[in-house]
């Protein structure tokens, strides 16, 4: 399975990459829907590194219930509508499967963690009941309502290897299910983020990582003109600037996997798209003969007037020259 995703450090235009990809009819493209269900916390990642690397019965117990759950959040229900949408019930029913592999034990067993997790309300109560039944049996037997509950607890061992390989095979058939059967790629939105990638790509055997940046002055000017939806800190220039630099950072110490991983601007994108785009080809393994919907998803004519937006809104001067004292190094050359 060759599968192609796009990443971003929020609102960089990575999906202009998936736009482009739509183009061509070796592609199957799932939407804009992000895939995050292996990178974000309580994802893959770090459901491995509580079973490999932080082996322990409570860590590894918990770990396993917390990506149990998020998986369903991710899945979506009456009023969120998430992977459900695209693959009706294959995602849970490979994520319960991809659980019972990795698992090599489940009985009745809870732990503190469990209980916390359950709420401050739920955790006053079931405290209250424990020390209610020491003194009336005059012991000090443990007791809780999760007993009554059978809770369940989860053990697993195995090795990093054996984890990657039962990775591969549930992220496969997972990204399998919305596929289109004579497709050769498969492009899916922020499968993997844009850092640290060495750790994410050996749960994949073919797989080709674009990572999109943007000048940090149009992103600010677009997250308070457009967006302003609250996800990052754009209110304050200086804050913004911290953020910024920190998501960055990163890149200073991490060496780009040149095989699997391209890196783009989204202005080169836009000003320099045929060049741009003839990479990317090359990059993926792309025939031109394949983009038979060229320019209909992703123009770079229209592109471009998200772009230079100090120019549109000149109220923004000390702020911009704020963002070009501090992040001199990613501004790009319009």
């Amino acid at each position: 399975m060759k599968i192609i995703t796009c990443a971003g450090y929020y609102r960089t235009g990575s999906s202009a990459i998936t736009d482009y990809l739509s183009e061509f009819q070796s592609c199957s493209c799932v939407g804009s829907t992000e895939f995050r269900f292996i990178y974000d916390t309580d994802g893959i990642r770090d459901l491995e590194y509580n079973i490999v690397e932080n082996n322990d019965r409570l860590n590894t117990s918990i770990a396993i219930k917390r990506f149990i759950r998020y998986t369903k959040i991710l899945n979506g229900g009456l009023i969120r509508r998430g992977y459900k949408k695209y693959m009706g019930d294959s995602f849970m029913h490979h994520t319960q499967e991809f659980v019972e592999r990795i698992t090599e034990l489940k009985s009745e067993a809870w732990s503190h963690i469990d209980r916390y997790e359950r709420g401050s309300l739920f955790n006053f109560i079931d405290v209250a009941l424990w020390l209610t039944a020491v003194k009336l049996s005059a012991g000090a037997r443990c007791f809780s309502l999760l007993n009554i509950w059978h809770e369940k607890s989860y053990y697993s061992a195995i090795d990093e290897k054996t984890f990657c390989q039962y990775a591969i095979e549930y992220i496969e058939k997972v990204i399998g299910s919305i596929t289109k059967e004579d497709a050769e790629y498969t492009v899916v939105d922020q499968l993997l983020p844009p850092s640290n990638l060495e750790a994410y790509l050996k749960y994949f055997r073919d797989i080709k990582v674009i990572v999109v940046e943007r000048d940090p002055r149009d992103l600010f000017i677009l997250e308070n003109e457009i967006h302003r939806w609250g996800n990052i800190p754009y209110r304050n220039v200086v804050e913004f600037c911290k953020w910024f630099e920190i998501t960055r950072r990163h890149r200073k110490r991490e060496k780009c996997d040149q095989e699997h991983v391209l890196q783009l601007n989204f202005e080169d994108l836009v000003y320099k798209y045929d060049e741009v785009t003839q990479r990317l080809m090359q990059f993926i393994g792309l025939k031109a003969e394949d983009h038979v919907l060229p320019r209909s998803h992703f123009d770079p004519e229209r592109s471009i007037k998200n772009t230079n937006m100090k120019e549109k809104y000149p109220q923004y001067s000390k702020e911009i020259s704020y963002i070009e004292e501090n992040l001199a190094e990613y501004l790009y050359s319009f």
